[in-house]
């Protein structure tokens, strides 16, 4: 006969608002576009855990994402497995409010503007959802994208001379699962947002043309901020999403990086 110890009342009665796994590495298959994606994410689950309970049954939550990845060889969005693996842990489970977590590398195509080379991009992707004690869901998902800004205020002051960086715009969309984009439109918004977009491939006379229109739309981080934050709107107006954006640029000529963040909210 086992013994559950995680049964057990603790010694000190608190309760804990996550308890769960973190930096589980596992594999999954999703469809887009009648093609199969294959992603490695990190993976992270928690719930809360009441103070009359010792501790979770943390092989539960393994075995609730192994299962779901078996029984659902491909699924359609990383989003809707979260679901089903949330479910499946809360039969397992009792809990109120749980939440997972998969970070991953997302590769799309993009085209060189001026030799028009198809090129393999990557940024970075992070879902979340979350289940609440009447079994509603919530999702975030954020796209995090690599371009460049240009100061305005050196070129002002240095007849048109400047310092450029390389920059980080990050997009997070919070919702219903049905309203949020798919991330190719996520990446869209963030990246028509920069001075300009970069590119993993680029031959001399695309490299001409990156620079000049990186010249030619010189912008502070606060500006990519925003842009991100119009993009947003414009492309997303009636939706009902909550809209954060985040924009860092890596500062070529000071020993500091720069921030700015902003939330809206779209009807």
């Amino acid at each position: 006969m086992q013994i559950e110890t995680q049964n057990e009342r603790p010694n000190a009665e608190y309760d804990l608002i996550e308890v769960g796994i973190k930096d589980l590495k596992t594999f999954i298959v999703l469809k887009k576009n009648g093609q199969h994606y294959h992603f490695v994410p990190t993976v992270e689950v928690s719930f809360d855990l009441p103070k009359t309970v010792r501790g979770a049954h943390m092989s539960r939550i393994i075995e609730s994402i192994s299962e779901i990845i078996t029984e659902r060889k491909v699924c359609e969005s990383a989003e809707k497995m979260q679901v089903n693996i949330l479910k499946k842990l809360k039969q397992k489970h009792a809990f109120k409010h749980g939440r997972i977590v998969f970070t991953f590398d997302y590769g799309y195509n993009s085209i060189t503007p001026i030799s028009h080379r198809k090129t393999w991009e990557i940024c970075k992707v992070t879902t979340e959802t979350l289940i609440n004690e009447n079994d509603e869901f919530t999702h975030k998902v954020t796209v995090e994208v690599i371009g460049n800004t240009v100061c305005p205020h050196a070129m002002a002051n240095n007849d048109g001379k400047t310092h450029i960086q390389r920059a980080i715009g990050k997009l997070t969309i919070i919702g219903n699962i049905n309203m949020i984009p798919n991330y190719d439109k996520m990446i869209e918004i963030v990246e028509s947002a920069f001075s300009s977009k970069t590119y993993a491939l680029l031959k001399t006379d695309d490299e001409s043309f990156v620079v000049q229109q990186m010249y030619d739309n010189p912008i502070f981080v606060e500006d990519l901020c925003r842009n991100i934050l119009n993009n947003s709107e414009k492309h997303l107006r009636g939706r009902n999403l909550e809209i954060c954006a985040e924009a860092i640029s890596f500062e070529s000529i000071h020993k500091h990086n720069v921030i700015a963040r902003g939330r809206i909210r779209i009807q």
